[in-house]
């Protein structure tokens, strides 16, 4: 009996031991552990209504957008990211509160975000960072939003639209001695576009959907303005890229995306929810790849968190998308979604709809009929 309870005793220490370390191999191992590094700065540079069907990377070569395209080569570049709505600041709030425009509160251009949602600047403060936005706003209330650092565009000369604030950037990467999420949201390319003079036809890059408008002499000017603002965007996107290899390290998570489609603004198709969305971090991205997998907008602020140490709220619709980044080609999303909800904004436009996406189908819902259409459309 003697022997036979000692055998019990040890079998039972056995296991125990065994259960223990397998739950310490099964335990989640911060970044610190895998690639030896601190918490990372983040940049999140946004553009403003640009067509990810109009840079080199995503395939146009026509266009100038040589720092995006520098970026895709030394990170990564994905192919299926989405907002949930093609306007401007539904799809910002999607960004800074990893909620779905309908459940954050802004889900018609120029609204606010519901004043009792957690916004990026609480959840990455408690996570020990500065929150800084630099650049356009169109985000509010300023008790949801509360920024630690922020720098208005900047007036120039002979140029349509203001710039972002470089000097201040370049600033306060100088001089910043903490971990720091800034947000660097430029107003272009954005009409007002530039006036090109004598623009050709040859020099845009046309698909079958517009492929009809190649001898639209207004079209092919508004393009080449629309061109000429890219590119400035372009110069714009190369000074950051400078300050941030002259003045900050190689742990640097940098992300490059545009808030939405011009070609597709206030619908839901693809050329409106689809966006460019390019991420560089020497110390964790392999360089030169692509992700066919299903990101959103909301997936940002839990990646954030994710990275920096925290973890995501249960009332955050995103998820992380941390393992992609470190090379691990998992689903992130089998779903994502998008709204339109403009009825009566813009030209008394009366088709608010919904979309479900996955990665090779789309279901739209439209929830007017034709016959109220023609009833209201007419004329405008």
């Amino acid at each position: 009996m003697k022997r036979l309870k000692c055998f019990k005793i040890a079998i039972g220490l056995a296991i125990i031991g065994l259960t223990s370390c397998t739950n310490n191999n099964n335990k989640k191992k911060t970044l610190e552990e895998v690639y030896d590094i601190e918490k990372p700065n983040i940049i999140f540079y946004l553009a403003d209504d640009q067509d990810i069907y109009d840079y080199g990377c995503y395939g146009n070569e026509k266009v100038n957008t040589s720092a995006v395209d520098r970026l895709a080569k030394e990170g990564i570049l994905f192919t299926n990211a989405f907002t949930a709505q093609a306007i401007c600041a539904p799809s910002r709030s999607q960004l800074f509160t990893g909620k779905y425009p309908l459940k954050n509160g802004c889900f018609a251009n120029h609204t606010a975000t519901k004043p009792n949602i957690e916004s990026v600047t609480s959840h990455m403060k408690q996570l020990g960072y500065e929150v800084v936005l630099a650049g356009k706003s169109h985000v509010k209330p300023s008790s949801v939003y509360e920024w630690d650092r922020e720098w208005q565009p900047v007036p120039k000369k002979g140029v349509p639209r203001d710039y972002i604030p470089l000097d201040s950037i370049e600033s306060y990467f100088k001089t910043s001695d903490k971990s720091f999420c800034m947000f660097i949201t430029s107003k272009y390319p954005h009409g007002k576009y530039f006036d090109v003079e004598n623009p050709k036809a040859e020099d845009i890059k046309f698909y079958p959907f517009n492929a009809n408008k190649k001898n639209d002499k207004a079209f092919v000017k508004k393009k080449a303005g629309y061109y000429r603002s890219i590119e400035e965007d372009n110069t714009q996107l190369e000074s950051v890229l400078k300050l941030v290899d002259s003045y900050l390290t190689d742990n640097t998570l940098f992300i490059y995306s545009a808030d939405h489609g011009v070609s597709g603004k206030f619908t839901v198709k693809d050329i409106g929810l689809k966006v460019p969305f390019v991420v560089r971090w020497p110390k964790v991205i392999k360089a030169n790849t692509t992700s066919n997998q299903l990101i959103h907008y909301t997936d940002v602020l839990p990646t954030f968190m994710d990275i920096t140490g925290g973890n995501a709220t249960n009332d955050i619709d995103g998820k992380s998308f941390l393992p992609l980044l470190k090379g691990e080609d998992i689903q992130i999303n089998e779903y994502v979604y998008g709204v339109r909800t403009n009825q009566n904004i813009l030209n008394s436009e009366v088709f608010p709809s919904r979309m479900i996406r996955d990665k090779r189908y789309k279901y739209i819902r439209n929830f007017n009929s034709a016959e109220v259409v023609e009833q209201n459309l007419t004329g405008k």
